[in-house]
């Protein structure tokens, strides 16, 4: 019969999707058991709900190397070459959860790694600079993206410029659910309204974080717009704000500077841009480090939150949520900042001052007024600025 094997096929996986979920109601709490789920809701085209289960196996053990290679495999059906090719690699270099594991790990490991090369050997545009990957297949379709007119592209005579960092997988603390997600929709809103050069990265360490912050400020140098999205974890200590990388261990207080990223430094990276120099935070998260960060300096203060920032003139830093509150994940795909902002940058004719209000205003509503997004700093008075339907910063 036509078709019948795919109709085999599909009742196979939901046959053994619901063997897994009585497992997991029975004797929840081991990764195997997630990483199957996984590994089904994958075959189902179901990604996203695959990624979750395959985070919470690496976070019940760090060790299984199916767990790190079925990953893989997912982050390369999104399209997250990076992440697929860290994943592969952390299969190769964990112990495994026995001999089984470690030998079928690390085969599925080198036959994404070889799979990978050979497609960035013919294919150059697949992998961005420092590794960011192209806007994901699945991200791209979830996220209701307006359609940009032919004329509001044309409007836009300037170099617009932007890196988008979304910093999901923690290494000594747990998995955020949604910065990865969050980036790549706003990385793919940025692409939409116009902007030419968008550089996305995905869970990245100190030093790829400092790196991107280098390349980007060179980007940045003679452009109109420098836009820097920065979703993940941050924090406050001594009055100083810092994000902090995927890699950060921060185990005592003297660990901060030399392990997380100073808000300075991203803000610098945006200085050479003419006109507007914006960053936004969505890092406001309750943050794990401070009850575990051993204070050497007792009088040195660890906030939950970031501090109040006073930025230089014509730069403008928006904060998820005002400084000392803790920003909400939600319950959708998105946190309730992002959806706000990626509806309102998608509006056709909204000044950037007036945009932001109207982000905090719907925020302020879907949270029941307990987030409140918050805007510090200032861009020039002579112009206006328009993300999307607009003339770009015609005069005053």
């Amino acid at each position: 019969m036509p078709g019948g094997g795919r109709d085999q096929r599909a009742g196979d996986i939901d046959n053994a999707s619901r063997d897994i979920e009585r497992a997991i109601a029975i004797q929840d709490g081991q990764s195997e058991f997630y990483s199957l789920r996984g590994l089904t809701l994958a075959g189902k085209g179901e990604l996203d709900q695959a990624m979750r289960d395959y985070d919470r196996a690496t976070q019940l053990n760090a060790q299984g190397a199916l767990n790190y290679a079925r990953r893989g495999l997912a982050d390369e059906k999104k399209g997250d070459i990076e992440g697929a090719r860290a994943d592969f690699r952390h299969a190769l270099d964990v112990i495994g959860l026995d001999q089984l594991d470690r030998t079928q790990g690390q085969r599925v490991a080198r036959e994404g790694l070889q799979r990978l090369d050979k497609v960035a050997a013919t294919d150059k545009s697949v992998i961005a600079d420092h590794g960011a990957a192209k806007p994901t297949p699945a991200v791209a379709a979830a996220v209701p993206l307006a359609p940009i007119g032919a004329g509001q592209k044309a409007a836009i005579s300037e170099r617009r410029v932007a890196l988008v960092v979304g910093n999901s997988r923690y290494r000594s603390v747990p998995v955020l659910p949604n910065p990865g997600q969050d980036a790549a929709a706003i990385a793919d809103t940025l692409r939409a309204v116009g902007f030419q050069d968008v550089r996305l990265v995905n869970d990245a360490t100190r030093d790829s974080l400092v790196e991107a912050l280098k390349s980007f400020a060179n980007a940045a140098d003679g452009a109109d717009w420098a836009v820097i999205y920065y979703a993940g974890h941050g924090m406050e200590m001594a009055g100083e704000n810092y994000l902090v990388p995927v890699d950060a261990k921060l185990a005592t207080d003297r660990d901060v500077p030399f392990e997380a990223v100073a808000l300075t430094q991203v803000l610098g990276a945006t200085e050479g841009a003419r006109k507007l120099h914006l960053v936004i935070l969505d890092a406001c998260r309750d943050n794990p480090f401070a009850n575990q960060i051993k204070r050497t300096v007792a009088s040195r203060s660890i906030g939950r939150g970031l501090a109040q920032v006073e930025p230089d003139s014509g730069t403008l830093v928006v904060y998820a949520a005002k400084h000392g509150q803790v920003a909400l994940d939600g319950d959708g795909g998105h946190s309730p900042f992002v959806t706000a902002l990626i509806k309102r940058m998608q509006t056709p004719r909204i000044e950037i001052r007036k945009l932001f209000d109207l982000v905090r205003d719907d925020v302020m509503a879907a949270t029941d007024r307990r987030q409140q997004p918050f805007s510090y700093g200032s861009v020039p008075g002579s112009e206006d600025f328009y993300f999307a339907g607009a003339s770009q910063n015609a005069a005053k």
